[in-house]
């Protein structure tokens, strides 16, 4: 407006010399009231949004602090705070991390590792330049691009045969078909060992960055520390204005951390010394970056490409991630990939940074989504700590707890195998012992709410916890192991549809729940627990019918199982896509059975209409979400709709070969193998038994066959369908045992003669 007024003023001067004299002198004035304003357009340029990437490996959440790191504290009181999962396709290692956050997907490396250069350096081994090496290699031209990434081949080729969509270099991709440019500065070099993890994030799909230096020369050598390289910041800043000046996404790799952990040992005060130092080094090359950024305007991101050693003994392998700048308000981060707070996935930050730019993946390979802040009331890092703990305790404790229950299983089973065929007498003892088996889910459920400290306190507490409720339930029944074991199962199954109701706390911190630390699954019910619910479920339907066998029960019980699929399937709730399936099937073959229906083509097509029609409904209402509020089933049919069939089919592949693999090695199939020798052989043995329970339970029986229906579609399915079928078995297995102990009781009753009152 200013600038248009001075203009009219100018344009309206006449020349007469008087009139003239006067009109440039007002002018003048104006200039002088207003100069910055009246020349801005013309002097000044609007700096465009730049995205900074600080990479500090092996930096862990406890290594934060106000006394040794001010200025990444300074970021965390002013911006955002979470925790990411460090899970790749293979380990949880620099290089598969760095290509897993660069295509924003599950990726690894392979034989040769992570090989990138600046363009003109020299590679002894091979005797040419990177650029050479680069073209013989790949058959494209480097063109002017600062840094290469030259065996791309190999890892594009490696990533094809593991059915995933992973594209490497998908975040650098989307920039360049943006117009936009990255830029990386450092490396991971050690002990002669070129490492350069920063390029795997940065490079486009060709393997290429625009600019930057990941050369020797952003080393220096200190000859008077454990280490004998260090990141030379003040290189890396002199590289800044010229990084800033070309690329729109710039990334600093700073990797003191991880050369110390690779460093001979020192003395622990020695180490600890070394570490406090390249801790305040970081901190004050973090702070320098920071100096330069408008956060109006530019976005930072603060994160470790890797966990440490230290962390990995304490089984922590989360990763801090600091979010600061423009859109990020003070609290802690999230992600529709986890819908936690405080936690998100590493396949998240590349659609973070495209999200900051206003671009979506166009290549539709990365199954991540932003990030977003939440207001947090009080102290953000302390909250992120203790997250941090208590997700490690719980993975600790899982290894020892859960194999525990396996071999708890295995033994006490087989011990009442024992006491059935060969040693009556170890029936009284056996009995309790297989009743246990069942309390155990419940236990565990809420254990990890239990604030008891160390681990061994965890583990004391669950053994007395599941030998108190055993007995409470043991004398409350009198006896009656059976009656005992559906009670157990009832309070199970309703525990679980409350927790499911009212966000799955509980199984988020059970040890026999999912581990957010490994990302598989961060929400909802995982196949543990959905093996449990399914057989909590229908026995405890079973047997109700059983007791009243009327039509309105059934009613009831037809509600309950409609009830228990919805919260199972929703999106929002139980998040099991697999189980949209297993448990519908399961349920309907079980209610055709207690409601002696003759099984047609037609009731079965009409029952799988139904569940498709529902599962579609599902589906539908997920996919008209945002795409950052999308399950990962919402995301999943995204994916398929864009890619088609060849995509359906990898994801089909993906499942088959993980339910391969953990049939394989996974402590559940010892488990599930037991099971299934015990159930053949209660088949045929003690004779006449099975006949006498068809006889006197014939609806218990029809709900072991949909018990059994359950199992095996859990089996087929599942990508993990060995824990959810071992799980489902338990209710089949343990109920089998207790009945066959109270046939043998009354036979063993009625081969007793009576005692004569003379005697």
């Amino acid at each position: 407006m200013i600038k248009y007024f001075v203009q009219q003023m100018v344009k309206s001067c006449k020349p007469r010399p008087k009139s003239g004299i006067y009109s440039l002198l007002l002018v003048f004035l104006l200039l002088l009231l207003f100069p910055a304003y009246s020349f801005a357009e013309t002097n000044q340029t609007v700096e465009a949004e730049k995205a900074y990437l600080i990479l500090v490996d092996k930096l862990s959440i406890h290594d934060i602090s106000p006394e040794v790191t001010p200025n990444i504290y300074r970021m965390i009181k002013n911006g955002g705070l979470g925790l990411a999962t460090s899970r790749t396709l293979r380990g949880q290692n620099n290089m598969d991390s760095s290509l897993t956050i660069g295509a924003g997907n599950i990726a690894r490396a392979y034989k040769n590792g992570i090989l990138a250069f600046n363009h003109g350096e020299s590679i002894s081994d091979h005797g040419k330049t990177a650029a050479q090496l680069y073209t013989s290699l790949t058959g494209y031209e480097p063109a002017s691009s600062a840094v290469l990434f030259v065996n791309l081949p190999e890892i594009a080729m490696g990533l094809s045969e593991e059915n995933v969509t992973t594209i490497p270099g998908a975040l650098g991709e989307n920039l360049r078909l943006n117009n936009l440019n990255a830029a990386v500065l450092g490396n991971s070099d050690y002990d002669g060992i070129q490492l350069r993890t920063g390029a795997a994030i940065g490079m486009d799909a060709a393997g290429q960055i625009a600019f930057g230096d990941v050369g020797p020369d952003t080393l220096t050598h200190l000859p008077d520390r454990s280490i004998n390289q260090g990141t030379n910041y003040s290189y890396l800043l002199e590289k800044l204005p010229a990084a800033k000046e070309s690329a729109d996404l710039i990334i600093f790799e700073l990797s003191d951390l991880a050369r110390l952990e690779k460093a001979i040992p020192a003395f622990p005060s020695i180490y600890a010394e070394e570490k406090s130092a390249c801790l305040q080094q970081i901190d004050q090359m973090v702070g320098q970056v920071i100096s330069e950024v408008d956060p109006e305007r530019d976005l930072v991101l603060l994160f470790p490409v890797s966990p440490s050693a230290e962390q990995l003994k304490l089984k922590d392998s989360f990763l801090p991630i600091v979010a600061y700048g423009k859109n990020i308000s003070p609290g802690s981060l999230s992600s529709g990939s986890t819908r936690r707070d405080f936690i998100i996935a590493s396949t998240d930050i590349a659609p973070t940074i495209l999200d900051f730019f206003g671009i979506e993946d166009e290549l539709n390979a990365m199954i991540g989504v932003p990030v977003r802040t939440a207001p947090f009331e009080g102290d953000t890092l302390q909250a992120a700590m203790n997250v941090a703990d208590s997700a490690s305790t719980t993975t600790r404790l899982r290894t020892i707890l859960v194999k525990s229950y396996v071999v708890m299983q295995i033994i006490f089973i087989l011990l009442a195998v024992l006491a059935i065929f060969w040693f009556t007498p170890m029936r009284k003892a056996a009995e309790p012992l297989v009743l246990s088996l069942v309390t155990v889910p419940l236990v565990l459920l809420f254990l990890g709410k239990l604030p008891l400290g160390q681990d061994i306190f965890y583990i004391l507490g669950a053994i007395l916890l599941v030998i108190l409720i055993t007995y409470l339930t043991v004398k409350l029944f009198k006896g009656h192991m059976f009656n005992a074991f559906v009670a157990i199962s009832a309070i199970t199954l309703l525990v679980l549809i409350i927790d499911i109701l009212t966000g799955t706390a509980l199984i988020q911190s059970s040890v026999l729940g999912y581990d957010p630390m490994v990302g598989a699954r961060y929400y909802g019910i995982g196949n543990e627990y959905l093996g449990i619910m399914l057989g909590s479920a229908i026995i405890t339907a079973s047997v109700l019918f059983e007791k009243y066998p009327y039509r309105s029960v059934l009613a009831v019980l037809i509600v309950l199982f409609l009830f228990i699929c919805f919260i199972i399937g929703n999106p929002g709730l139980g998040a099991q896509s697999d189980g949209m399936i297993t448990a519908p099937v399961a349920f309907a073959v079980t209610l055709f059975l207690l409601s002696n229906l003759r099984l047609h083509w037609g009731l079965v097509a009409a029952a799988f209409g139904v569940i498709i029609a529902a599962s579609a409904g599902l589906i539908g209402f997920e996919l008209h979400k945002p795409v950052e509020m999308q399950s990962h089933l919402g995301r999943a049919f995204n994916q398929v709709i864009q890619g088609g069939p060849e995509e359906l089919w990898t994801i089909l592949l993906r499942k088959a070969s993980m339910n391969i693999k953990l049939i394989r090695y996974t402590i559940w199939s010892r488990v599930f193998l037991v099971m299934f020798l015990v159930l053949s052989l209660l088949v045929f043995r003690p004779v006449g038994a099975l006949k006498q329970l068809l006889q006197e339970r014939p609806i218990l029986i029809k709900g072991f066959a949909g018990l059994i229906t359950g199992a095996v579609i859990a089996l087929i399915i599942n990508d993990s369908g060995i824990v959810a079928t071992s799980t489902t078995c338990i209710y089949l297995v343990i109920p089998l045992l207790l009945l066959m102990f109270e046939i043998q009781e009354k036979k063993t009753e009625e081969d007793t003669p009576p005692v004569s009152e003379n005697n």
